[in-house]
């Protein structure tokens, strides 16, 4: 004997008919707002991992702090003209990069990283001891994996020292901070060298906009060494090796992927509505809690 299907009829003008038309609205339309309240849909976004293309722009600021003076080095020309004498050191950057050999070492392919970014940075100390040093350098990052992505960031950090030094090592694993999604194309850029207010320059105005920027350079697994002298040394050294391995960034979800998300999201949502509704509408109905007519087919 086959299966039993029950066909329900009901007058137009009836509380059954209004049931299933109110039925109808709630099964096409719930989907849409279950996805909306839990962030599914209109919040989506996607995480890639990527290697970023970075390039040394060769613009600084460096400060050293004394007991009671302070010195101060960068590639602006407007804080530079704001030193006094005293206070202006004259100073060097250099840079390169090494390519990673693959074959070097028995690490995990996704944790190599591609290439290595050396920078060797000098200052006089016009006689000042320094005990804080704070450098900001200036890398920028490209990114065109996914989204077209062009941001001069800041690579800062502050070192204490405890006696005279003359030469400051460290080594970091270079990462990033992401705090919002990228769009298809972003740009970014900390400082805008236009601008002929000092304020705009100083290190505390770039370490507030770097903590508000949507994403900022990060030093991971870093280790600093620090070279004693035996008295205030007339220049100090600072050198960064920072490798650059594959980063992880998110990204705000394209229009077709949003709509390939969209019909995923709805029609999964779609069927357990319906099938919730169609089990209710059976239940009423074979309880006569509408009036209908049914019939077996």
């Amino acid at each position: 004997m086959g299966p039993v299907y029950r066909s329900y009829r009901s007058a137009e003008c009836s509380w059954a008919a209004f049931y299933i038309k109110l039925v109808n609205i709630f099964r096409y339309f719930l989907p849409i707002l279950m996805i909306f309240l839990t962030d599914g849909l209109w919040k989506k976004t996607n995480t890639f991992r990527e290697v970023p293309s970075v390039s040394v722009t060769g613009d600084f600021i460096v400060y050293g702090y004394g007991h009671q003076k302070s010195i101060i080095s960068s590639s602006y020309p407007v804080l530079n003209a704001a030193a006094s004498a005293e206070q202006f050191s004259t100073s060097q950057i250099l840079h390169h990069f090494e390519e990673v050999n693959d074959n070097e070492n028995n690490i995990p392919s996704f944790q190599k990283s591609n290439q290595n970014l050396h920078i060797d940075f000098q200052m006089t100390t016009q006689n000042v001891s320094i005990n804080t040093l704070i450098y900001a350098f200036s890398l920028k990052m490209k990114l065109d994996y996914h989204s077209i992505v062009d941001a001069e960031l800041f690579l800062i950090d502050t070192i204490h020292l405890a006696s005279p030094t003359s030469k400051v090592q460290t080594t970091a694993r270079l990462t990033v901070d992401q705090s919002i999604p990228f769009k298809s194309r972003e740009k970014f850029k900390l400082i805008e060298k236009r601008r002929q207010d000092v304020q705009h320059y100083q290190i505390q105005s770039v370490i507030k906009r770097i903590a508000e920027a949507p994403i900022s350079w990060n030093m991971e697994r870093k280790s600093t060494l620090l070279l004693s002298a035996g008295s205030p040394p007339s220049t100090l050294s600072l050198t960064l090796f920072l490798s650059i391995p594959e980063m992880e960034f998110t990204y705000k979800t394209g229009f077709w992927e949003l709509l390939k998300w969209f019909w995923i999201q709805y029609l999964a949502a779609y069927f357990i509505i319906d099938h919730i509704f169609a089990s209710l509408t059976s239940y009423l109905f074979r309880n006569r809690v509408f009036y209908v007519n049914d019939v077996v087919r």
